[in-house]
């Protein structure tokens, strides 16, 4: 397991771990929702269990479920002005988009 990202990121995602003293220490990635051009990923505080996979960069954990690496694989994790942005490396494993298939995507 491999998480794409940067010292800013490491550096936010410390600070709410901060402000959130009971939460977990560690950031896992999941599916948040799925939509019609596939799914959105999130971020949550956890604690790992003895299945995770775990990457750590810059002294932060990412955890994952086994079969939601095997599925997605690697990661891009990123602070921007909008948030988190979180995505597979590899694009072609959403397979095609759906987007105009449905009416929340116009």
């Amino acid at each position: 397991m491999r998480i794409e990202t940067n010292a800013q990121t490491i550096e936010e995602i410390k600070s709410i771990i901060t402000q959130n003293p009971d939460e977990g220490k560690e950031v896992r990635i999941y599916v948040a929702g799925m939509g019609c051009s596939g799914p959105a990923f999130g971020l949550a505080l956890d604690t790992r269990s003895e299945e995770d996979v775990v990457y750590e960069e810059g002294g932060q954990a990412f955890i994952m479920e086994p079969a939601f690496f095997d599925q997605f694989g690697d990661f891009r994790v990123e602070f921007t002005d909008r948030g988190y942005l979180v995505e597979p490396v590899d694009p072609d494993v959403l397979g095609p988009s759906a987007c105009g298939s449905c009416s929340g995507c116009n």
